[in-house]
């Protein structure tokens, strides 16, 4: 934590409790931005793969069904998800 935000955090408790209360929403609406921001990177970053995958599988050619297709999604989507979970 940098010293100027410190500072700040030090002199708060000493505010009355509407303050503190409006600092605590003003920190919170600050953090759901940045979890969005995230939660919207990790989104493009699974597009970037489905359209590489994609792009290979339209070089190789072949024939699949749009249940095979998918299927397929399906199990890729799970296997990420799992994974930015920690399972």
């Amino acid at each position: 934590m940098n010293k100027k935000l410190e500072s700040i955090i030090d002199r708060v408790r000493t505010w009355p409790d509407a303050a503190q209360d409006e600092a605590a929403r003003a920190l919170a609406a600050i953090e759901e931005k940045i979890v969005r921001r995230k939660l919207t990177s990790e989104e493009e970053t699974k597009l970037a793969a489905l359209r590489e995958t994609i792009n290979r599988s339209i070089e190789r050619g072949g024939s699949f069904t749009d249940e095979e297709v998918e299927v397929s999604v399906a199990a890729r989507l799970d296997a990420w998800e799992r994974r930015r979970k920690g399972a």
